[in-house]
């Protein structure tokens, strides 16, 4: 069995892969701001999920957490940067500073996660980036900084993907709408998102579990030959 690091394990997407994981016999290091949530996720995670709280937004709390497991878990076999932030929807023409805190957890954060986790990595270690369909197809002009890093983000996956030749693969997925808190938020409640749906070719979004398993198939050697792609995991939703 092997171990993985999954950010934004506390929920939607990130909470989903995690539990799927553990299902599966591995180990999950959780990363995560809700330690309430963390903390059930701990207890009830079969002895093989370890919560730890870390703001991605806060460089030094990455470097913390790579400090404090380094003896525990010297070795990683797979990392799912889920972790994202849409920021405050603004028109582009009045994006201020205030927005660096999405490039910060979105990209940023990636980066210096699989900087440090590379002197951990096992060979053949398997990243997965969670680029969001606006990083690929979508791009809304009240979301620039989202979209921007997002876009960012599957940039870096390609690079590291060549730069390891095949040592370690690097893979990033563009979810569609899912049907998470965040994705509520974004469209304004739960019941602004569930009508907007309606027009997705399917006539609904995306369940958690079903990018989990994306996910999960991505992190596994069952996806060797499959490098440094970008995965567009949407029921359909680009099309209309």
């Amino acid at each position: 069995m092997k171990t993985y690091l999954v950010t934004g394990a506390t929920s939607g997407i990130g909470e989903a892969t995690a539990l799927q994981l553990i299902q599966e016999g591995h180990t999950v290091l959780a990363i995560g701001r809700n330690e309430t949530k963390g903390h059930e996720l701990e207890t009830n995670g079969q002895g093989r999920l370890f919560f730890f709280q870390v703001d991605l937004a806060v460089p030094s709390e990455i470097e913390r957490f790579f400090e404090t497991t380094k003896e525990d878990f010297p070795t990683i076999d797979g990392i799912f940067n889920n972790a994202g932030t849409f920021g405050k929807p603004v028109a582009p023409e009045r994006v201020t500073d205030q927005q660096t805190e999405v490039f910060q957890v979105n990209y940023h954060a990636p980066e210096q996660i699989i900087q440090h986790a590379v002197k951990r990595l096992s060979r053949g270690a398997s990243i997965v980036n969670n680029s969001a369909i606006v990083g690929h197809v979508k791009f809304p002009a009240m979301l620039l900084p989202y979209a921007s890093s997002k876009s960012a983000l599957l940039t870096l996956t390609k690079t590291y993907a060549a730069r390891f030749h095949g040592k370690y693969r690097f893979n990033a997925i563009c979810p569609g709408p899912v049907d998470t808190k965040l994705s509520h938020s974004l469209y304004g409640g739960k019941e602004k998102f569930d009508l907007a749906m309606k027009h997705h070719l399917r006539g609904h979004a995306a369940h958690p579990s079903e990018i989990a398993e994306v996910v999960c198939f991505l992190l596994s050697d069952k996806a060797s030959y499959i490098n440094g792609q970008t995965l567009i995991v949407d029921g359909g939703y680009t099309l209309t």
